[in-house]
């Protein structure tokens, strides 16, 4: 059985963790960049088989990192694939990518702020999560 939790949520930013049988065996991560594709994200798979002029049209995109230790067998990778983008509402403005990640000392951290940040850092992303009080916490977990 696979489940799905999400970690963190922010406004830009969310992070799921994926097991299976009760085995954490990868992390996902949702960012709205809210910037059109990159010149890099258009070679990807399936945009490099885009219209330039459609392509261009889009003005925000979701980037869903899947992070693992080692490369995921066919199906797991087709069924995360499948289940997180279904999670980006697809407009003739918004659209994603997906890329998946390798991190070999995935599992070797005590998971908190450090750890997200360090994932975010190894995937590329701008975004980095602030420390904030404990104290905070109940208000945060509110949304």
């Amino acid at each position: 059985m696979i489940s799905f939790n999400r970690i963190i949520k922010l406004r830009d930013l969310e992070i799921f963790r994926v097991s299976k049988n009760g085995t954490i065996f990868s992390y996902v991560v949702i960012e709205d960049t809210r910037k059109p594709f990159t010149e890099e994200d258009k070679k990807l798979d399936p945009l490099c088989y885009m219209d330039e002029e459609d392509i261009n049209a889009i003005l925000n995109v979701f980037r869903i990192s899947i992070i693992n230790d080692e490369k995921l067998n066919e199906e797991d990778s087709d069924l995360i694939r499948s289940f997180f983008s279904d999670f980006v509402n697809n407009t003739n403005l918004t659209n994603f990518i997906i890329k998946e990640y390798i991190q070999e000392d995935l599992y070797d951290h005590d998971v908190n702020i450090k750890f997200f940040n360090k994932i975010l850092k190894d995937i590329g992303s701008n975004y980095m999560i602030e420390e904030f009080d404990e104290m905070n916490w109940i208000y945060l977990s509110q949304d």
